[in-house]
């Protein structure tokens, strides 16, 4: 009796296991559904001596996009920039191959290994938030990008 109680045991722990797995990337299959598309950085925020302050934007900046693509069950990240006079030129990095899960994104760029933490605001607005260096300072810092129509 008790070792047909162990295997029924076993049995549920290894079901309940599966199933938890297939909710976890079925989660991932809705984030990357979710990035689908073109994003527009439209504001940058950062902590100073326990104040959220807004960074100005150069108009350069205001231009910068990140296009995320879905391909063969893979999500893929492109960067656009804009520089030079009046923000005319256009470049691009090349194609990442990015993984969602959870809270955070992680892609190779170039030969460093990025993982930076997201939030969802809205359907249509998100942010990325990571550390550097303003003012001479380490600081939090959340980039704020809305969903081109």
């Amino acid at each position: 009796m008790k070792k047909i109680f162990s295997v029924l045991f076993l049995c549920l722990v290894i079901i309940s296991c599966r199933s938890q797995k297939i909710t976890d990337q079925q989660n991932d299959e809705s984030r990357a559904k979710y990035f689908s598309g073109t994003w527009t950085f439209i504001q940058k925020t950062y902590k100073e001596d326990g104040k959220t302050k807004v960074f100005d934007l150069h108009e350069c900046m205001k231009q910068y996009e990140l296009i995320f693509k879905n391909s063969n069950e893979r999500s893929i990240l492109t960067k656009i920039f804009a520089t030079g006079k009046d923000c005319k030129i256009k470049s691009n990095t090349d194609d990442f191959l990015v993984t969602i899960s959870g809270g955070s994104f992680s892609y190779r760029e170039d030969d460093l290994k990025k993982v930076e933490q997201y939030k969802i605001y809205s359907q249509n607005k998100f942010s990325i938030i990571y550390s550097d260096i303003i003012n001479g300072k380490v600081t939090e810092i959340e980039d704020l990008y809305q969903r081109n129509k």
